[in-house]
């Protein structure tokens, strides 16, 4: 049996790929028109609504930002940032107390 991706994976943005992660996509746009993917939205508890999205916000076909609903209660509570796109999330944002805002930042060591 396989384990299922960890939610804070920013995976592939070849929506081929990120569809063999296991998780269902529920959409993948180019939002600035240059022929490739720039966001994939997930639905991870199966329920038809996107609780993850993942950004490629430079254009240049790598993952770098994801945004999670980590309760699945229709709000984002998580963003996070690798910034020197090594595959980890360098800078996260949280709703630490649940009303809906991100309220606690932590960066990184290096």
């Amino acid at each position: 049996m396989s384990e299922a991706p960890s939610p804070y994976d920013l995976g592939s943005m070849d929506t081929d790929e990120a569809a063999a992660a296991g998780v269902p996509i529920v959409a993948a746009q180019d939002r600035d028109g240059d022929g490739k993917v720039d966001l994939i939205a997930y639905d991870r508890d199966g329920d038809g609504v996107a609780d993850k999205f993942v950004f490629d916000s430079d254009g240049d076909g790598v993952a770098d930002q994801i945004a999670l609903d980590r309760d699945f209660d229709g709000t984002i509570d998580f963003v996070g940032v690798d910034h020197n796109q090594d595959g980890e999330i360098d800078s996260a944002a949280t709703d630490t107390d649940g009303d809906g805002t991100l309220d606690t930042v932590r960066h990184s060591a290096g």
